[in-house]
């Protein structure tokens, strides 16, 4: 397998050393081709370098990595966040699929995200402009996560959490029903991975199989079993022991 050309970007020199060694050590299917201190050496070193992984810490001198990634010509390659922020901002990484390691950076996280990045090199797509943005705003807390990204085989999508009528599992992946002429979207997550990534509030897992938009619920069917009618005219079961939980929380909402 052919190495992956790595830059490793931080501005403390510790947490650069670190990550060196490990990136040197654990992943010997990683060339490391530069470590850059600063933002303006980083900028310089991408576009000479042209690498095809970054490791980019999110704080850069008075800037942001997301600031550099706007002012870079070259743009292709695979990108690994490194960040010590908190609970708010991982949960928008996750959001937005973007790979990310969380300092103090542990060896087994470092292999995984390294691996992930091998294993889908010729089938996911570079971040664009527009992911860029939206991370940035997540992250840094500028305004709410208020759109999903969500990634298939073949291509990205961007939707409001309020346009999914209902969540259905596929095995490793989830169907997305939306509202518009009941489009269908394939993701490559797991429907128990984006359960955590939702608003608790207006989403209810009601079925192994499903999790279903509470504003989309039109009535609750008790003939011949427990189904949610949904605003598309789909009737979704609910399993046993999910439906006194929905129930309290119907009432108490």
């Amino acid at each position: 397998m052919e190495k992956l050309r790595a830059i490793l970007i931080d501005d403390e020199k510790n947490n650069l050393d670190l990550l060196s060694h490990f990136v040197k050590k654990y992943c010997l299917d990683v060339e490391v081709i530069s470590e850059c201190l600063t933002y303006q050496d980083a900028l310089v070193q991408i576009d000479e370098l042209k690498p095809d992984l970054l490791f980019l810490d999110i704080v850069l001198d008075e800037n942001t990595a997301f600031d550099l990634l706007k002012e870079v010509k070259f743009k292709k390659y695979k990108i690994i966040f490194t960040t010590a922020y908190d609970e708010y901002a991982i949960k928008a990484f996750k959001f937005n699929t973007a790979d990310y390691l969380l300092k103090p950076i542990l060896i087994d996280d470092l292999i995984a995200a390294v691996g992930k990045i091998h294993k889908g090199w010729k089938t996911s797509e570079y971040l664009d402009s527009s992911q860029i943005s939206n991370l940035s705003n997540s992250v840094l807390g500028k305004h709410p996560m208020n759109f999903l990204t969500i990634s298939g085989s073949d291509r990205i999508d961007f939707i409001d959490p309020k346009e999914i009528i209902y969540m259905q599992s596929n095995g490793r992946y989830t169907e997305f029903i939306l509202c518009n002429n009941k489009r269908k979207i394939m993701a490559s997550k797991s429907l128990g991975e984006f359960e955590g990534l939702l608003n608790s509030a207006l989403f209810f897992r009601i079925h192994n199989t499903y999790i279903v938009n509470l504003s989309h619920l039109l009535n609750i069917n008790k003939k011949s079993g427990n189904y949610c009618e949904m605003s598309n005219g789909d009737a979704l079961p609910i399993s046993r022991r999910r439906y006194e939980g929905l129930m309290k929380y119907l009432r108490n909402t």
